[in-house]
């Protein structure tokens, strides 16, 4: 029995033996359902969260309704959905058998679904082997292919744990096929002695260039940050001083020795505008 467990990374996913009938094709995540043809496994184990059209609050990148609808047409003979527990949308849904996957494997090495499939896809070998005849001989095989992991952030973990099931695989007489162009079994560092290589040498004297440069432009950058604060700050004193003081005009207030004048200004105004009585003719009565 051979398994070709895919992801998506492009280096190596067209490497896959498509349309080779000696190989199943198991498959995960909406970045590849639409490469990989008719799999005859599939696996989505994140939270079930369909998508709402016209909700956007609802509506989740890793669900897209495209994605939901094609693992809705899955033949349930054909291809099993794989999931933390089935589901009316996809009825080819089934329950991941975790506990049993937990009890045989343990539980250490379950950080991706890469890993999982890696388990299942043991699992399944192992369950073929006692159904072979004993004249048969063994052609088993786990080929991963569109699977980098590349050793940063999540994949730092997750890395391992497929090693771990590759490695164990390998121990049971399983061939495993990954491709070169794949990050995949690429050993990390020895710890400590790997220090001592001039390769090490090397990228370190590079990366402390790099942080230092990195430093330099992150000073520039505070820098920047501050001289456009202060340019923003005088551009909205400048707006006002236009808006309020930038030339004579009529109705701009009152003459300066008039407002020096203070409290009796009030008085001076109110005389000014009072219109004075008519003066009577002399010798006549009033």
């Amino acid at each position: 029995m051979k398994v070709a467990v895919l992801g998506s990374a492009p280096s190596s996913l067209g490497l896959a033996p498509f349309g080779d009938p000696t190989w199943q094709i198991w498959g995960c995540s909406p970045g590849v359902y639409y490469q990989c043809g008719s799999p005859n496994a599939w696996f989505e184990l994140h939270r079930w969260e369909p998508p709402v059209v016209g909700n956007p609050a609802k509506q989740r990148q890793w669900f897209s309704p495209e994605y939901v609808q094609w693992m809705a047409m899955r033949d349930p003979a054909r291809c099993p959905v794989w999931m933390h527990e089935p589901v009316p949308e996809i009825p080819a849904s089934r329950a991941l058998p975790i506990d049993a996957l937990t009890e045989q494997f343990g539980t250490f090495f379950f950080t991706s679904s890469i890993a999982i499939m890696i388990a299942m896809a043991i699992r399944a070998i192992l369950a073929e082997r006692e159904q072979r005849p004993p004249d048969v001989p063994a052609d088993d095989a786990i080929g991963l292919f569109g699977v980098d992991m590349v050793a940063t952030e999540e994949y730092g973990y997750q890395r391992a744990g497929c090693q771990h099931f590759l490695l164990l695989a390998a121990d049971l007489g399983i061939n495993v096929v990954v491709p070169p162009e794949s990050d995949l079994l690429r050993p990390m560092p020895i710890y400590g002695i790997s220090e001592s290589s001039h390769w090490h040498i090397k990228n370190l004297t590079r990366k402390n260039e790099l942080l230092q440069r990195k430093v330099l432009a992150e000073q520039q950058a505070a820098a920047a940050t501050t001289t456009v604060a202060f340019l923003n700050g005088a551009l909205d004193d400048l707006e006002y001083q236009m808006t309020t003081w930038g030339e004579d005009r009529t109705g701009m207030g009152v003459h300066p020795t008039v407002l020096a004048r203070g409290p009796s200004i009030r008085a001076a105004v109110v005389e000014s505008l009072t219109p004075t009585a008519e003066p009577q003719p002399s010798g006549e009565a009033t």
